[in-house]
């Protein structure tokens, strides 16, 4: 590829996603495209650049979040509080009907929703509210003004995204409730019904040719066991409880044209895995493949899924190596690999791989459940999350004081040319005896001043790490760690995450906000170099 056309490629997706246009593509990967400006067609987005090889995951589902993926905010809600007018603390409790809205309110008693938080980045514009039945609605703490009020609709004008937002309800009849809120982003109260997503969410995601949904369906320490206990797409919000409908999961996919990586609870039973499989064939666009994995980093023992694999693994009487549970997680790798060959059969195109999912520091554990029986022959690939840093794992070293952005920016280099190599190396190693595929599921920068600083200390360094991240040089350091990655042999890598404000606890977004203009994004820009330089690769 000429460096002409690569800096084309670039050019065409910053122009494209910085105006969160809709796009089909022309018969040559990264022709110009020709749709003309509007909402994204029900027919799905297909930028002018796209790539297998760049994954994305998504970030938790949280009424502060910054991604706003869906049309209606009250999918990313905080859920039901009870206040009190002239009371600060004893609001009373609220009986809820079985859909989850308030089923009566005492005497000076509303319910109030958290549907965004101030400094997410929500644009201005006009925010559509509607409901049915009966009652009345209000909007505490929000900087809006009502432009209309009509049964079952009101209109809300938001000069600035500064604040939270939250509605509330301040009447109901018990006769006919309020119920079915929706909270709507500007522009899509004629098409969300048909189309749930927020379209510059979409435009966002639109060239990552994978989309990982592990927080979406918050495995981490899941409890769910069977698959009527999963999240259902009537429930008022998706920040709580089993996250994000596996159907919604399976519908993105779908609109963004993207393969879905979904990761199956570390409790659920056989009947939730069949039931998943039954779902994917009958949901999933057959053009698409989907990734199953087991849970999430069994490996890690600071999660409820790698104790749950070593108590299976000791009552199964088989042994643990190192202490952690690899050999149960092969089992059950192994078993979810059957049930998906029974549901599917012997299709003539393969809808659907399995992975080894190991530590990048650590290959005993992915080199124990590959060594189980005939796993190493079931799976397509084993998956890594190779991150790079800058401040190491020591609280308090004396390297970090006074230490200056570039001066971190250069220890994330030296991590790259160093430390982060070696790993995908000797994963890439490890991969290639077994004949499978070296991919990441999750990758990055971890940069975590919770771990390393002391809290009187902390938002010094933190704020030096923000300049860090957000300074144009992070492109160039992302594009090293991009070029480390394919050159030791790694194929799809899914970054972690997609969209999210750093802080103490890591610097994981691509992007800050949803509505951040991409051309001030380096990391982001940096994945679409990696995209652009990757077009349309083939499986």
């Amino acid at each position: 590829m000429s460096p002409l056309s690569l800096r084309r490629r670039r050019a065409l997706l910053v122009a494209a996603l910085a105006s969160g246009l809709s796009w089909r593509a022309r018969a040559a990967a990264g022709a110009p495209a020709t749709t003309p400006a509007g909402p994204p067609s029900a027919a799905g987005l297909e930028p002018p650049v796209r790539s297998r090889l760049l994954g994305m995951n998504l970030a938790p589902i949280a009424y502060w979040t910054a991604q706003f993926p869906f049309a209606d905010l009250v999918k990313n809600s905080g859920g039901w509080s009870p206040r009190r007018k002239g009371q600060a603390k004893d609001a009373g409790t609220l009986e809820m009907t079985p859909d989850g809205y308030p089923a009566r309110l005492e005497p000076d008693q509303s319910a109030a929703l958290a549907v965004a938080w101030g400094n997410t980045g929500y644009p201005p514009g006009a925010y559509v509210v509607r409901w049915d039945g009966e009652g009345e609605l209000g909007f505490p703490l929000t900087e809006a003004k009502v432009a209309s009020r009509a049964p079952g609709r009101i209109v809300l004008d938001v000069a600035r995204s500064q604040g939270p937002m939250f509605v509330s309800i301040e009447k109901t009849r018990p006769e006919n409730p309020v119920r079915n809120l929706r909270f709507l982003w500007p522009g899509t109260e004629t098409r969300h019904e048909r189309d749930p997503f927020n379209p510059l969410f979409l435009a966002r995601l639109a060239p990552f040719g994978t989309v990982r949904f592990m927080d979406w369906g918050r495995t981490n320490n899941s409890s769910m066991v069977r698959w009527s206990e999963r999240a259902r797409l009537g429930q008022l919000t998706w920040a709580d409880g089993f996250g994000v409908p596996v159907e919604t999961m399976i519908d993105l996919a779908n609109r963004l044209q993207a393969d879905p990586w979904l990761c199956v609870p570390h409790r659920a039973d056989d009947e939730y895995v069949r039931a998943l499989a039954e779902l994917l064939k009958a949901r999933l666009d057959p053009r698409r493949m989907a990734t199953v994995e087991y849970s999430n980093e069994v490996w890690n023992g600071s999660f409820r899924q790698t104790w749950y694999a070593v108590e299976q693994a000791r009552g199964a009487g088989f042994a643990v190596p190192s202490n952690m549970g690899s050999l149960w997680y092969a089992e059950r790798t192994l078993r979810i690999s059957d049930i998906f060959t029974q549901v599917f059969g012997a299709a003539p195109q393969r809808r659907w791989r399995t992975v080894v999912a190991g530590q990048a520091a650590w290959t005993k554990f992915a080199e124990d459940a590959l060594g189980w029986k005939d796993l190493a022959k079931r799976v397509d690939a084993l998956a890594i999350a190779p991150y790079f840093e800058a401040l190491g794992d020591k609280p308090g070293a004396p390297a970090l004081a006074g230490i200056s952005p570039e001066q971190l920016l250069e220890r994330m280099r030296a991590h790259i040319r160093g430390e982060t190599r070696r790993r995908i190396v000797a994963n890439a190693q490890l991969a290639a005896r077994h004949g499978i595929k070296l991919v990441a599921y999750e990758a990055g920068p971890s940069d975590v001043t919770a771990s390393v600083e002391p809290a009187e200390r902390r938002n010094d360094l933190t704020a030096r790490v923000a300049q860090a991240h957000a300074s144009p040089a992070m492109r160039g350091v992302y594009r090293e760690y991009l070029e480390a990655w394919f050159e030791a042999g790694g194929d799809l890598l899914n970054h972690y995450f997609d969209i999210g404000r750093g802080g103490h606890s890591g610097f994981w977004g691509a992007l800050d906000r949803v509505t951040q203009d991409p051309a001030t994004a380096p990391k982001y820009l940096a994945l679409l170099d990696g995209v652009a330089a990757h077009p349309l690769a083939p499986r």
